[in-house]
């Protein structure tokens, strides 16, 4: 573990808002969440370092087409889920499009896990690279051919105003140095290239009502916690211009609300049960239910503009 201090203002002193338990029980200890006094950021402190951080990411973290079980029941699920997570990939491709104003060029997804974002920009048109530091990577490279790096994005090496637009979804809050990273992505963007960062939002109607129990916290792998000023803090430090933060995902994606409210229906936790074997029909259907069911909520809170999930379009204006 280690000590940090602010990676907004580099003050030290915090204030303590509550203590979090990792979900998957790989580790008992209590993570501080703590808010700077002098600019407001929430982050976790002290936190795992960079090889600690690593053990906190089981291989069913994230959605895998190649983690299958065996049931007739799961193997269905598992289809559904792959319908559900492409259609929701074309969504944020299509808003993308529409924000940017691009149909093509190079574009990077930093994060980008199996590469199924990518291989959507690919069948739009576009010039694509992605970054991964897990070993998801290989299987971008080898069974979807993409040009996929594996690593961080320090180590790519890519040339300075390379890129027409980077992408970062959910990857910002998971970072030890989020300002050195965005610091980055200035260096090999193009010139009023745009940058495209999706976060959990700590102005959220969710984290108002539900505060620990919010299933975005989800410490020790979410190590900053955003709201919208705070990216446009970073963001602006760094040259770039906001040009639209959206508070609405899809319909039919209520992001965090259904497994803020019942835990034990977590996909992850699922994926988790279903590769040793153990069944999980009655979650599964419960977990679709309210997937169709809570939408009327998020869509409520994206209306007022306290969406829990918020995607923030920048234009870099520096040279």
């Amino acid at each position: 573990m280690e000590e940090v201090c602010c990676n907004v203002c580099n003050n030290n002193e915090t204030e303590l808002i509550f203590f979090e338990k990792d979900k998957f029980g790989i580790s008992q200890d209590r993570f501080n969440i703590v808010r700077c006094k002098n600019c407001g950021l929430i982050y976790i402190n002290p936190r795992p370092t960079l090889e600690e951080i690593v053990k906190f990411y089981p291989d069913t973290y994230s959605w895998k087409e190649t983690i299958r079980a065996g049931s007739f029941f799961t193997k269905f699920i598992r289809n559904l889920e792959k319908l559900y997570r492409y259609h929701l990939l074309n969504y944020e491709v299509r808003k993308v499009l529409q924000n940017t104003g691009l149909e093509s060029g190079k574009i990077l997804d930093v994060g980008c896990g199996t590469g199924d974002r990518l291989r959507v920009f690919k069948e739009k048109g576009f010039d694509t690279y992605g970054i991964e530091i897990s070993s998801s990577a290989r299987y971008a490279k080898d069974a979807l051919k993409l040009n996929v790096f594996e690593g961080d994005l320090f180590k790519a090496h890519f040339p300075d105003d390379f890129f027409d637009i980077v992408t970062m979804y959910n990857v910002l809050e998971h970072l030890h140095n989020p300002a050195e990273m965005l610091g980055e992505a200035s260096r090999i963007l193009k010139k009023e290239g745009f940058l495209v960062i999706q976060v959990p939002n700590m102005d959220s109607l969710q984290f108002k009502l539900f505060k620990d129990r919010w299933a975005a916290i989800d410490a020790p792998r979410h190590l900053y916690y955003f709201n919208q000023d705070k990216i446009k803090e970073f963001l602006q430090k760094r040259g770039f211009k906001i040009t639209k933060i959206d508070h609405f995902n899809n319909w039919w994606h209520p992001p965090t609300i259904v497994i803020t409210l019942f835990p034990s229906l977590d996909p992850q936790m699922s994926w988790l049960a279903e590769k040793e074997k153990k069944g999980t029909v009655l979650k599964r259907l419960c977990w679709i239910f309210w997937t169709v069911v809570l939408p009327v909520f998020t869509f409520f809170e994206s209306m007022i503009k306290k969406g829990a999930i918020i995607t923030v379009y920048a234009e870099k204006q520096n040279g």
